[in-house]
Formats: C-alpha cells, structure tokens, sequence
C-alpha cells in the first residue's frame, strides 16, 4: 500500500518536470525484484510469500503505467531478444523502450514479444524504505522516502512536495556539490544551507507543476519543525524552520501570480541551471 501511494504521488511529478529535468528516461511502471532485495534474514520468508528468486522478475506495477497497459503482471520476467532477463530500472530495458524494440515477458514458461508505450519522465527511482524514522533524502540518482514520512504526512499534496524537494537536490547536483563542500571544508557544513533553501524553492515548482496544492505546504514544514527545537534558532545543515516558512510563502506567492498572469512556471534560473 505504501509503494502504490508513493508510486502514484511521485509519477506525476516526474512526468510534468521533464523539461525541466537534465536527466530524462522511459517510465515503465513496474518494480522488479530477486532474493538479493532483501535482507538475508528475510529472504526464506521474501521466497516464500513474494516469490523472490534468483532472477528478476516484476513484484509490482503501478496501475495505468506503461507495463500495466502492456499486460505486464506481477510474477512476470523480463528479457531481450536473446533471452537475457534484465531488471525494470535497468539501462537495457530503457533502451529497448526508446528504440520501440519489444520487450520479451515470460509467463508460465510462454515467451511474448511485447512493445512498450514510451512516456518520458525525469529520470530518478523514487524507492520506499521501511524504517519508522521520519526522513526523505536524495541520493543524486535516486529519491528515498521512509514509511515514517508517509506516516507523518497529512495529505498526498504533502508527500508531493517531499518528493518535488529531493527531486530537486538530484537536478541541481547537490549531493555532488556537498561531497565537494565537505572535502573543501575539511567536513563542515556551512553550504548545505543554501542548498535546502534552493531544493525548497525549485521543488515547490515542481511540485506545482505536477497540479498538487502549494498553499499550505508551509504547513508541513511548521509540524517538521516541531519534532525538535535546535532548527527554530540555529541554522545548521538545513535554514531555520522560521526562515523556510517564510521562504517557501514567498515561493507560493510567486507561483499563483504567474499562474494568474497566464505565465509559464518556470523556476527564476540566475542562468541555465542554477537559481
């Protein structure tokens, strides 16, 4: 229930911001899966109960995805023309979906040559992880999202400003250009600041560009504040909660005005990809 909540929110947002995303692919819909998924202590149970093995094949799809509409199943594998399984987040299967090669499913021993739809999106996994801590990163290539968080959050427009936050650390090369902070600053902090106020902004346009309400993302940011109160007053890794509610109004403004005025919403860029 978790992944298909994540999944639904997250498609969207990817699906709307691909011309503003420097990294595009195929969505395909779907989640593959093989023992190595799972910790080794789960893996007799993930056998038994999900039907995880050695090879990859599908333990989800996301409803009215591509896979779903090409008759992709859960318990499906996934091959190439020359019987080659390969994962749905793998390269191989983003090229035969671009090339409108088929992709060959396997069921039941039965071998399908089977094209699917292509539709760009931004080109980042958006991956659950079941731990109860309230927390959502980017990885520069990937977006994480806790159960934690999803629990905490009160709505889908919420969880969709999460998502349109760390998608925006993975387009502005933050995490490339914290790694450099920290080397340069012998493992300080004193950037990543700017970076959460940069993520906040350009996040919450992509938030809006995928139609989720903006008005009282604010909101969410208040109660995060509230779970402890050394961010109320003292800047460090991320801006005083203060500050971002501030800072985040100033961006919903923005938004609804250009909205108002018929204008595109496109982030204010000082150049091509930095704002």
């Amino acid at each position: 229930n978790l992944r298909d909540r994540l999944a639904k929110i997250s498609s969207p947002i990817l699906k709307s911001n691909t011309a503003l995303c420097g990294k595009v692919g195929p969505d395909f819909g779907a989640v593959t899966h093989t023992l190595k998924s799972y910790p080794k202590k789960l893996r007799e149970a993930a056998k038994r109960e999900v039907g995880a093995g050695d090879e990859p094949r599908i333990l989800y799809v996301r409803a009215g995805s591509p896979a779903e509409r090409a008759g992709f199943k859960v318990g499906d594998y996934l091959e190439t023309a020359k019987g080659k399984r390969i994962e749905a987040r793998s390269k191989k299967l983003h090229n035969l979906i671009e090339a409108g090669e088929p992709v060959i499913r396997v069921r039941g021993g039965v071998k399908t040559p089977i094209t699917v739809p292509h539709e760009p999106q931004c080109d980042y996994a958006v991956k659950l992880k079941m731990t109860s801590t309230i927390n959502a990163y980017a990885t520069g290539g990937s977006i994480i999202m806790t159960a934690g968080m999803m629990d905490f959050v009160t709505s889908d427009a919420e969880l969709a400003a999460i998502i349109g936050h760390e998608l925006a650390h993975n387009e502005l090369s933050h995490i490339r250009k914290i790694l450099t902070n920290l080397i340069l600053t012998a493992y300080g902090t004193r950037y990543t600041r700017e970076f959460e106020s940069e993520a906040d902004y350009v996040g919450l346009y992509y938030t809006a560009r995928a139609e989720f309400d903006i008005d009282d993302v604010g909101t969410m940011w208040r109660r995060l504040g509230k779970l402890t109160v050394r961010p109320i007053a003292r800047p460090k890794t991320h801006p005083t909660f203060p500050d971002r509610f501030v800072r985040l109004a100033a961006a919903r403004d923005e938004i609804n005005a250009k909205r108002s005025a018929g204008q595109p919403l496109i982030p204010n860029f000082k150049d091509a990809r930095d704002p």
